[in-house]
């Protein structure tokens, strides 16, 4: 109304000027007048009525009319400066009224209207940056935390607080060196301190400690934060939990360990086989000339006639003589086969004569041992593969099996029988069988099923492991089946070749 009031009181003091200019034109006539007739003195009193009646409505005229100009522009005014107030106040959503006057106002209007829609956009994408950090801060992966200048966490997000075990609450108050392992302590120290002087730290490797008293490693950088006038008032600190390039660097420095000794041992194991096979050449090399010399004793009149005594102590020499070279020729196998130094040279073989042939050979044996033998191959059987191989297994498998019958009520079977594509050959026996226990581990090296001090039966345990690395190396495999007390079966299948 300020306004309005003013411009009545332009208008009203403009009607009084005029109606003066007036008033005094006819004082002047008045006086210039002479002599002055009724007539004119009437016409001057009607002409001073007329002048105060024009001038009061000049002035009536000029109060309504500055009020409702001042009206037409106050209310306008009067909204923008409310909605300033407003939007000095922080708030940008509502309503500015439609202006209909085309004037300044009504162009300050617009003006301020379309200010108060940039604003409003201005706020929404502040809103929306605002919301976008809050949710990177607390949904990242990072471990974030706000630390004041004193070293007191103001501020944490999720993935930090779930690591280290605390809630929100436990942590915020809390300084940092609550959540720093005992012995990085002073690494904190002087990484806080780094920060206050040069106002960053850059992957600061530090050792944190949860809730429980677990520790894990962790990269710290750090950057200022502001206040709106500039002040510093403390630091984002991001935090990157690295136990898995720990775990995976500890994992690589022992395969590299693992490796190096892998290394070294076989270098160790180079050197066995090399001095295994020297030995074993070594320790076969005087057995020659001794079962020879034995075989010229036994024979009559070509060194002279031997006594009972003498003949039996020969014998004894040459028995263990050809156990001690079975035990080097299975030594020396399983250095071979270990070192993959079995050549193996298939031949068209007939499995039945093949079969027939051994059963002959063992007849002197058995019948000294007086077990009973027999031969159950009855197909016509033909096979590609290494003759001498396979009869070294039979070998080993039947004289294995002569040693653990009991005399004159054993019995060893032996035979082969087609079976798809393979021929399936076996070694059965009724002697003492192979406890359950130590089932699993016959086929291991060095290993026997009595290994007491005053057992029965000598070997070095190698037969089975040579028999197990032949077959196999022919393209077969090879297995038993025994119960103790009532036998052992052993077999093992050749593949059949074109």
């Amino acid at each position: 109304m300020k306004i309005g009031l003013k411009i009545a009181i332009m208008f009203s003091l403009f009607s009084l000027m005029i109606g003066a200019l007036g008033y005094v034109s006819l004082i002047e006539l008045d006086k210039a007048t002479e002599p002055i007739t009724l007539d004119n003195q009437k016409l001057l009193g009607s002409s001073k009525q007329i002048i105060f009646i024009c001038v009061s409505i000049f002035i009536i005229i000029a109060i309504c009319l500055g009020a409702l100009i001042g009206r037409s522009i106050v209310k306008p005014m009067r909204n923008l400066q409310n909605h300033a107030n407003k939007i000095a106040g922080g708030e940008a959503e509502f309503k500015i009224d439609s202006i209909g006057n085309d004037d300044e106002v009504h162009d300050l209007a617009i003006s301020f209207k379309s200010t108060v829609t940039s604003l409003r956009k201005s706020q929404k994408l502040y809103s929306r940056s605002e919301k976008k950090y809050r949710d990177l801060y607390e949904n990242s992966p990072a471990l974030y935390r706000t630390i004041d200048t004193d070293g007191i966490i103001i501020s944490c997000n999720k993935s930090y607080a779930e690591r280290l075990g605390y809630s929100k609450d436990e942590i915020i108050g809390v300084s940092i060196f609550n959540h720093v392992a005992d012995n990085n302590i002073e690494a904190m120290r002087k990484s806080f301190e780094t920060w206050k002087s040069t106002g960053t730290v850059k992957d600061r490797e530090i050792w944190l400690k949860t809730k429980d008293g677990t520790v894990f490693p962790t990269l710290i950088s750090a950057n200022n934060l502001y206040d709106e006038n500039g002040g510093l008032i403390g630091s984002n600190t991001i935090i990157k939990d690295i136990s898995a390039v720990y775990e995976a660097k500890k994992r690589i420095e022992k395969e590299a360990l693992m490796e190096l000794q892998f290394a070294e041992l076989k270098k160790l194991d180079k050197l066995k086989d090399e001095f295994a096979s020297m030995i074993t050449h070594e320790l076969k090399s005087p057995l020659t000339p001794i079962m020879g010399r034995c075989d010229m004793l036994k024979t009559p009149g070509l060194l002279g006639n031997l006594n009972a005594l003498q003949l039996d102590s020969v014998n004894k020499i040459h028995k263990n003589a050809r156990r001690l070279e079975r035990l080097i020729r299975d030594v020396l196998e399983a250095q071979k086969l270990e070192m993959g130094r079995v050549k193996f040279n298939k031949n068209k073989i007939d499995v039945t004569e093949f079969m027939t042939e051994i059963h002959r050979d063992y007849l002197p044996l058995m019948k000294e041992k007086q077990i009973d033998s027999i031969n159950s191959t009855e197909e016509k059987l033909i096979l590609i593969s290494d003759e001498n191989r396979i009869r070294q297994v039979i070998d080993n498998l039947v004289l294995n099996s002569a040693d653990f019958t009991p005399a004159k009520q054993g019995k060893i079977e032996i035979g082969a029988r087609s079976e798809d594509s393979k021929i399936v050959f076996y070694v059965k026996d009724n002697g003492a069988g192979i406890p359950k226990e130590m089932q699993p581990i016959m086929f291991k090296k060095f290993y026997q099923a009595d290994t007491s001090l005053t057992r029965k039966h000598a070997g070095t345990g190698l037969g089975l492991v040579v028999c197990k690395g032949i077959i196999e190396g022919l393209g077969g495999k090879i297995w038993f089946e025994s119960q103790p007390g009532t036998g052992t079966s052993f077999f093992f299948t050749i593949p059949k070749e074109k």
